[in-house]
């Protein structure tokens, strides 16, 4: 997607073009992330089919003898009953790293289908180019645009397959999860759905943020869907396209809670300029005792025009909820056909310990180390 977007942007000339680019940046996503979620999940649902096994295994192993009153079919039968809860939890799972794994794999696709379209829309862009400055093109970039046109149609199949596969793993969580509650709760356990309400109200916090940070992103999509490129009245009939964009390109809002109840609040911006992207972000922390710290940071990224040199920097103050005060930095530089870079980091901690980390890599040369680091003591035990 990181590819297709600036060769779809890039054609300014072909109207319909900005609205694929439009729907691209909609689109993207992280198919990799997703798979790794769906290992976790699944992993997950192993783990819980395993515990009900071994746990099952273990009171049929009690021997008769050892147990033979009355109470030990209750027993039996409470166990059962959490067993059964335990395979419901591992079906849900399931079911969710099912869906995730599909959303990933519905991405990724769509990723290898935006290449495609791109390229065809940059043949496009060719004959457009073409025809705009041939005295007798007009009919042929009509043409030329219509058929542009259909690729903005298949574009709009393709995004609504995406969408619905995103809907379905979200059916599939909320659903999944309402059923699995009301399974448990028919089978002994009263807590079950005190603890799905619990859970819809805790993460409503982190669906607000991240509708929030959609509906920003739609916007910011919509504005720079021409890289900034436009077209003022020099197309067939004095018609005008592009837009000038704006320099804040995304914006990233969160709002989780951790197993010892602790809310992370963060958020952070995409600034791009002709110096190069510029990342802005900070969190802060809180649990029942009050605020409980926080970072704020900032990174850059540039790379030259013609390609050739490219470079980072960054730094970021942390602090915990006892206000000790720590962070760090980085700087690098490279040389971008050659692969050659070098790469500096330096961090301290709240009690003011430095430490640092440095690497060299050329296609003659290697070295990683620390400044800060003492040598280490070999000498045997027995000589000192």
């Amino acid at each position: 997607m990181d590819i297709a977007i600036p060769m779809v942007s890039a054609a300014v000339i072909l109207p319909p073009a900005l609205m694929i680019s439009f729907e691209f940046r909609l689109s993207k996503g992280k198919p990799q992330n997703l798979e790794k979620a769906a290992a976790q999940w699944g992993k997950a649902a192993q783990e819980l089919e395993q515990s009900a096994n071994d746990l099952r295994s273990l009171v049929q192993g009690i021997p008769d003898q050892a147990w033979n009153m009355d109470d030990r079919k209750g027993y039996e039968s409470k166990v059962e009953e959490f067993c059964l809860q335990v395979d419901a939890l591992h079906n849900y799972c399931m079911a969710v790293s099912i869906a995730l794994t599909v959303l990933a794999y519905a991405l990724l696709a769509y990723a290898i289908f935006a290449i495609g379209m791109a390229v065809y829309i940059d043949v496009l862009l060719v004959l457009a180019v073409a025809a705009l400055a041939s005295i007798v093109g007009a009919p042929s970039y009509g043409a030329i645009v219509a058929a542009a046109g259909t690729g903005l149609t298949i574009t709009h199949v393709a995004t609504g397959i995406l969408a619905t596969a995103g809907s379905m793993a979200g059916m599939a969580m909320f659903g999944g999860a309402g059923l699995t509650s009301a399974y448990q709760a028919g089978h002994g356990n009263e807590g079950a759905g005190g603890a799905f309400k619990e859970a819809l109200v805790n993460g409503s916090a982190g669906a607000a943020a991240n509708l929030l940070q959609n509906a920003a992103n739609a916007g910011l999509s919509w504005v720079n869907r021409s890289d900034g490129s436009t077209i003022n009245g020099g197309l067939p009939g004095g018609k005008s396209a592009g837009s000038k964009g704006f320099p804040i390109s995304e914006v990233d809002l969160d709002a989780d809670r951790d197993i010892n109840e602790t809310w992370t609040y963060g958020g952070g911006v995409k600034v791009n300029t002709p110096a190069g992207e510029t990342e802005l972000a900070g969190n802060i922390k809180k649990n029942e005792q009050g605020w409980a710290g926080g970072e704020v940071g900032v990174n850059h990224k540039y790379t030259d025009p013609s390609g050739t040199v490219n470079g980072t920097a960054g730094g970021k103050v942390t602090w915990d909820e006892n206000e000790n005060v720590g962070g760090g930095f980085k700087a690098g530089g490279g040389h971008t056909p050659s692969g050659s870079k070098a790469e500096y980091e330096g961090n301290w901690d709240g009690k003011g310990d430095y430490s640092d980390k440095y690497n060299v890599n050329t296609p003659a040369f290697n070295r990683e180390g620390s400044f800060a680091e003492k040598p280490k003591d070999e000498t045997p035990p027995w000589d000192k």
